[in-house]
């Protein structure tokens, strides 16, 4: 009975890993530079003849879509529009916070421990450790107040 029990619990562990691995390397990818073709559809929308108001629902989306292509490209990576508000959020209440710190911050929040950012970012959990101790600093959090609390809270 216990086998069953621990294949059962490995076959678990390996679900979780694979999907902690296709998210990191979501996050961690380069996003694509589509901001040009989004801008000269913007000046397209303008020049069309359509209702003034779905005329400027268009250019908001468009609008939208500009600002997350360059929230992607600040933190280098592929971004859902859950975690372009966040580090929207982030910015306007940490300005000093840097992009690499901001994506850090992230994967804080989406539930990475040190080790698995560590990785990802090829240096040692002590370096990460140390960068997460300096980013704890930056945004005035006590020494016991958790990253990932106060994150889920922002």
């Amino acid at each position: 009975m216990t086998k069953p029990i621990l294949a059962e619990q490995y076959a678990q562990l390996l679900n979780a890993s694979a999907e902690k691995a296709k998210e990191i390397d979501r996050a961690s990818s380069s996003p694509g530079s589509g901001r040009m073709q989004i801008i000269e559809l913007v000046s397209l929308v303008h020049a069309s003849d359509i209702q003034a108001d779905t005329k400027r629902r268009i250019s908001d989306m468009l609008v939208r879509l500009i600002e997350h292509s360059q929230m992607e490209e600040r933190c280098g990576t592929l971004l859902t529009n859950s975690d372009v508000g966040f580090l929207k959020r982030l910015e306007a209440k940490h300005p000093n916070i840097s992009p690499k710190d901001a994506l850090v911050l992230l994967f804080i929040k989406l539930g990475y421990d040190t080790r698995e950012i560590a990785r990802r970012r090829g240096i040692s959990t002590r370096g990460m450790e140390s960068i997460r101790y300096r980013i704890h600093k930056k945004i005035g959090r006590g020494k016991h107040q958790a990253l990932k609390t106060y994150l889920g809270d922002l």
